[in-house]
């Protein structure tokens, strides 16, 4: 069909209409090269443990991927469960060798799948917790972090009564907030709180909130009434000594922070005195003392 002439300059006038909205109807902000605006600022990279295999193995020698090909090998002809858990252990243990806490936890998480143990999965959950110590990015750290969750999550499902799960899970939880700007970071220390509420008077409980407060808030004077609490405790029932000495060990750093030397000291003689059939736990308290009383009398 031919178009006449007024046809052709409605049609050239459409057309640099349309081009004049697509180039310049918004116009772009006048950025550098490679500067990135709004939410697309620093976008996290995205990791999986897949990935994160496939980068690991392409750094091998040979005789490192040599020794992972007999493993995959025998884990390939594997008879039964059992046979295969322990090739996949002995692999997870292999990426400990190497330094690799984050496979080393996948394959830990590949165990527990087989044999649905809560102390498979509890396993897998710590293995992940030292993958997230000795995460190089942060997105490392998110991810194991929510995958020592998640293992967690099964332990507590198959053995819900075993206090040290529901503990790590909330420790999990605080550490996950420091990396995940999602979660609340109250999530963790409530879920702590609510197990003391139910769990009155419980070692392991008052030692985790009592390092917390020690060593992560730094707030002294909310750390002392738990160490007192489980010092108060071992005089009525059994507290395994390496517990009551470390709970001594903070209860005297909170009297040392609130300049109490004398109750330092005689917390320093208790311990002493409570600890002679252990001789290295005894020594670093006899030298603790020495240590304290030679500032002190500088």
């Amino acid at each position: 069909m031919k178009l006449s002439t007024a046809q052709i300059g409605v049609l050239v006038g459409c057309l640099a209409l349309l081009l004049l909205l697509l180039v310049g109807g918004k116009t772009a902000p006048n950025t550098k090269k490679g500067q990135e605006t709004g939410t697309e600022a620093n976008p996290e990279t995205f990791v999986s443990e897949e990935i994160l295999l496939a980068e690991a193995r392409n750094e091998l020698d040979s005789t490192q991927l040599a020794w992972f090909t007999t493993l995959d090998q025998q884990k390939a002809e594997a008879t039964d469960v059992l046979q295969e858990a322990e090739v996949l252990k002995l692999i997870s243990r292999t990426w400990i060798e190497n330094k690799n806490y984050l496979l080393s936890a996948y394959y830990a998480r590949k165990v527990a799948e087989l044999l649905q143990t809560p102390e498979a999965w509890s396993i897998a959950g710590t293995t992940y917790d030292y993958a997230y110590r000795s995460g190089k990015n942060n997105a490392e750290k998110k991810l194991a972090a929510r995958q020592a969750i998640a293992a967690l999550e099964e332990a507590i499902a198959l053995e819900p009564d075993t206090l040290q799960h529901a503990i790590n899970e909330a420790l999990m939880y605080v550490e996950l907030s420091t990396v995940d700007a999602s979660v609340m970071p109250m999530k963790g220390i409530m879920m702590l709180r609510d197990l003391d509420e139910k769990y009155k008077n419980n070692v392991l409980i008052n030692m985790t909130l009592g390092r917390m407060s020690a060593t992560r808030t730094k707030d002294m004077a909310k750390a002392k009434p738990r160490f007192e609490k489980v010092i108060s405790i071992a005089e009525k029932e059994y507290v395994p000594l390496p517990t009551l000495a470390e709970a001594y060990y903070y209860l005297i750093e909170c009297y040392k922070s609130e300049n109490q030397q004398v109750e330092a000291l005689k917390l320093y003689d208790q311990v002493i005195k409570l600890t002679e059939d252990d001789e290295r736990i005894h020594s670093s308290f006899v030298i603790g003392k020495q240590d304290y009383l030679q500032k002190q009398n500088k």
